[in-house]
This record gives structure tokens, sequence and C-alpha cells, in this order.
């Protein structure tokens, strides 16, 4: 039987902090479904929910979502005792966010741990045309207690009661069903086999679309609206001298991928619920009450903010710099929704303000970014001062970024080769890089790649997918450390554990950053970006890719991602040839 082990790249980045992970991840865990990922927010291509069990990863799932240019989020479960009830979901979209999705994928995962609830969510979700692809493994189908739930219902598939999955010691050579509808480009001939097999039965009206020896090994049919996908296979086995076991296999990430690309082709794309809304309006009174200051409520602030428009925001503007102040309404909390409207004719009431003096610190860092984007000539200069402060720094940062004037590239640069510096230097067994990475320079550092990015400087792109693997893979790890649970009177532990809150809420916070500022692409940074883009095809760099890609659509002119539509990644091209024909 295989084990999994960790990569030795993953090892290679874990190395300066493992013995804080490994000492805290056998813990149990603190936030499960609370932890929520980054949501794609629009439809360009489908978008696959991975539920992955224990070993997934032998399927190449990853790998085979790229192939067939499908977007995705993963949620995972996690096994031991230590856990309460077992087992634990984490990264689960709740019920109503399921409708963002093409097709999930059930990975080696018992019914149980989706709970009944969720099970009617997902039978709901395929019946209005929804993709299923559940894969094998020791907890699916039959040993998964499949029996009875909505996921015995949704299969093309029966199951007989198993004790033990059979084996074959020589192997299964998958091959290409008789009576097969999908196309098989697929080197069959190199008999890649499989050695551990559930004993599935394709029900009437079920199409077998491969084989393994005589034995159904990937099962298509429909659900109401729905297409669903059984995979009888196991990544398990030990494979005889000679033998290709199936999971290295080159084809087999294209086959498992073109099964999810199937399943996902019968829900049309929409954009999430969210963005599909009606902008809700505003009233002659309401409007009447911004030009006035008065009776301007945080609810009605609210609504302007998530559809804000040139007039509304000009109004909103106006109350919350008024010399009396804004109110129950205030910049810090509204500047983000006026930044796209931010005009020169702004400068002044912002520039004043910042001369005054004020406790409100949050106050001035959204003045601050809120000038820069006014791209007011006068701003430089405040912007120069208040970057040398440590409470404004990383807002003036920001604003350097959006005034646009390159003469701040060099202290930018220097700003971010000391911030990198201390994460070397202050590092120690302990306080590791990726705490001080965490909770003292990360902010700093993802600031300044952004604003060099905005700013056309020439090693933005590989720096900013640098920084943005970092990030990412440093939010993995703070969130895996703080499952640990810790008795109430083991007051290190309680300390381990709030530093650990703290380093993990500020990464979550900095890798939103980075996902929300991906886009859109500067025209300056648009051929380093084609070509980079063309060659990516590591998970994380494809992933920032596509964020910056989606915040371009309305501003790169549909023509120039053409190139990216033979790009190495499948899921850029396929995003590629929908932004190319205006989509």
């Amino acid at each position: 039987m295989k084990t999994p082990v960790l990569s030795s790249a993953v090892q290679c980045r874990m190395r300066g902090w493992l013995p804080v992970v490994l000492a805290l991840m056998c813990a149990t865990a603190a936030r499960a479904d609370d932890a929520k990922p980054w949501r794609w927010e629009l439809s360009l291509v489908p978008r696959a929910l991975v539920v992955e069990g224990l070993w997934g990863d032998f399927f190449h799932i990853e790998p085979a979502l790229h192939s067939a240019g499908l977007r995705y989020e993963q949620a995972y479960i996690s096994r031991s005792p230590y856990f309460g009830g077992y087992s634990r979901l984490y990264h689960m979209p709740n019920d109503a966010e399921l409708n963002r999705f093409s097709v999930i994928v059930i990975a080696n995962l018992d019914a149980p741990t989706l709970k009944p609830e969720r099970l009617a969510a997902i039978r709901e979700f395929v019946s209005q045309g929804g993709g299923l692809v559940v894969l094998g493994g020791y907890w699916a189908f039959s040993r998964g207690a499949y029996d009875g739930t909505p996921l015995a219902e949704m299969l093309p598939v029966t199951f007989p009661p198993e004790h033990r999955i059979p084996p074959n010691r020589d192997g299964l050579p998958l091959r290409a069903a008789p009576d097969a509808t999908w196309k098989m480009p697929f080197d069959f001939a190199a008999k890649p086999s499989a050695f551990y097999m559930q004993s599935l039965v394709p029900k009437a009206g079920a199409t077998v679309q491969v084989f393994a020896g005589e034995k159904p090994a990937l099962i298509s049919g429909t659900f109401g609206k729905g297409r669903v996908v059984a995979c009888a296979l196991t990544a398990n086995g030990d494979p005889p001298k000679g033998v290709l076991p199936f999971w290295d296999w080159p084809d087999f990430s294209k086959l498992l991928g073109h099964s999810l690309d199937w399943a996902a082709g019968s829900r049309p794309l929409a954009p999430d619920a969210a963005s599909a809304q009606a902008k809700p309006a505003i009233s002659d009174d309401e409007m009447n009450s911004l030009a006035l200051g008065s009776g301007v409520t945080p609810e009605l602030a609210r609504r302007i903010c998530e559809h804000p428009d040139r007039q509304t925001a000009d109004a909103l503007f106006s109350h919350v710099v008024r010399p009396e102040g804004g109110g129950k309404v205030d910049l810090a909390g509204v500047f983000r929704a006026l930044l796209p409207f931010a005009k020169i004719e702004w400068g002044a009431k912002l520039r004043e303000s910042l001369e005054k003096f004020s406790p409100d610190m949050k106050g001035r860092q959204a003045a601050l970014i809120l000038l820069g984007a006014t791209k007011d000539p006068a701003a430089y200069a405040i912007i120069h001062e208040a970057v040398q402060k440590e409470p404004t720094k990383d807002a003036a940062i920001e604003a350097f970024g959006w005034l646009g004037n390159a003469d701040a590239l060099p202290l930018i640069r220097e700003l971010l080769a000391r911030a990198e510096s201390a994460c070397k230097t202050m590092a120690t067994e302990d306080d590791p890089a990726p705490d001080v990475f965490a909770r003292q320079q990360g902010s700093t550092i993802v600031e300044c790649a952004i604003a060099l990015f905005r700013l056309g400087d020439p090693d933005a792109v590989p720096r900013m997918l640098e920084v943005y693997r970092r990030v990412r893979l440093y939010d993995r790890i703070f969130h895996n450390a703080i499952k640990r649970r810790v008795r109430e009177t083991d007051a290190q532990g309680i300390g381990i554990l709030r530093r650990l809150n703290e380093g993990a809420d500020k990464l979550a916070a900095t890798l939103a950053r980075l996902r929300e500022q991906a886009g859109p692409v500067p025209e300056s940074q648009r051929a380093a970006f084609i070509k980079a883009a063309a060659e990516a095809i590591d998970p994380a760099d494809v992933e920032w890719f596509c964020l910056a890609m989606e915040q371009s659509a309305s501003s790169v002119p549909a023509a120039a991602w053409q190139p990216l539509t033979k790009a190495r990644d499948g899921i850029i091209a396929r995003m590629a040839a929908a932004l190319a024909i205006g989509k």
C-alpha cells in the first residue's frame, strides 16, 4: 500500500518552520468550516468544487482540472483521533454557495462526513444541472456508507456490500469501452493498470466509458438535468515490475479532466448571485440626504458601496470629508468603493484633511490612499512624508502605486529590500521567518510588490508571483497550525495559539489584498504578463494570473488575450479564449 509523502519542494519551503508546524498540526481543530477560501467572482470558465478525502492527490485531480481548463476550489478532510467526531471538513462552502460551481468532485470520502443536509443540497445541485464525479477509495461507495443516501440515488451504478476492495496483483489494464460515447484520444496501448477496484454495476441507461480488464472503471449517467460519473479505480497497490500503474500514466489526468469537463457541461455558466443582483435604487430623498449631509445612515452608505456610480460616489465623498465629519459614516469605511471614481478635484479636500491633526489613524490611511488615486500632482510630497512614518507607511506605499509617479520607484524598492532583509535577520527559532513575515513585515512586502507592479517596474510580474506563492504557502501553514487545542490551564499553549491566530488573521488579510489587487494589468506590464502567463504551470501562479485576467476583462482589449489561448496551462488558455471573444 502506497504511503503519501510531502514533495521535496514543500519540505524545503517548510524546513525553517517545521518543528513548530509538526508540533501543532496533530492537535484538534480550532477552526474548520469557519475558514473560507477565496471566491472566484466571474464565470468565464466552469468551476469545480473538489472535496478530497485521504490520498486524493494520487488521482492527480489538480493536473486534471488544469488539463480541462476548469477553475476550482478545494475542501479537504482530516481524520485523527484528536478530532471530535473523528473527522472534519475544511474550506467546505455552505449549501447556498454550491450554485457557484459547475461540478462537484468527491474523492475517497464517506457519506457520514458529508452529512445528510449537505448530501441533500448536492442532490438538488445535480438535479438542477450540476455535475458530480465520485472517485473510488477506501471510504467510497459501499465502504463509504453510500447506500440509502442521495449519492446512491444519483450515481449511475449500484455497489454490492464489500468488506474489502477486491485486489488484482497483476493489474487490470484500462481500455476504452466498445460503446463509449466519449472521445478517447488516450494512449491505452501503454496498458495503464489498476490493482484495487470497487465492484460497480452500471444502472439501466448508464454508459461504461472505460473498462479495467472486464470490470467497469468509468461509468457516466444522468440525474435530473445533471451529469454524474462514477470511478471504480482506487489508487492503491504495488505494481509488478514492468506494469504501469494508472496513476503514473501520463494520460490519466487528461482522461479524468475529460470526465470532469463532461460532467460540468450541462450547467450553464452564470455570474455569482452577489454580482447578479439588481442595482439597488437610491431614491431622490436619499440623494438629497447625501447632498445635504443629513440622514446618511450606514445602511445607505453600504448600498451605495455595493453598486457605486459617478454620481453617488461624488455625493458620498462630499459627505464624509465635510469639516464637521460624516457622522456615523466615515471615510475609512467607504474609500475602497470610491477609489475607481477618484478624480483630481478631490485632491484639495483630501490634502486639507491630512494637514489637520486627527487621532483617527484609519481615516488618515484611507485619505492617503484615495489621494494617490486622484493623481493630484501635489500629492507626491504628502505621500513621501507619510511613507517615512510607520503607522502610515503601508497606506502611503499603496498611494504611490495609485498615483502613478515613477519617481517613487527607487524609494519603494528600498522599502521592499528593508522589509525582506528584516524577515531574514529577525528570524529565530522562536520567531521563524513565516512568523516574522505574517505578523510584522508581510503587509509592507505585499504593498511594495503591488505598487511596483502598478508603476511599471520591469521585475514586477515575477516578483508578484513569488510573493503570492509565499503568502499562499504561509497561509496554509498557519491555518494548519491553529488547529491546535489547548487546555485552559496551559498558559504557554494559549499564548502560542493566540500568536498563531494573530498571524493567521494578518496573513488572510494580506492574501486577500494580493487577490483583490491582481488586476487590472497596467499597460506597462502587459507584455511581461502575457509572456509569463503563457508559460505558467504552477497552480499558485495560474491562480494569480486568472485573478488578474478576470479583473482586467473591462480594461484590456479582447484581442490582447489571443496569444494566451495557446498557453501551457488549460485554465489560462480557456479563460483567454473566453476573453478574446469578449464573453
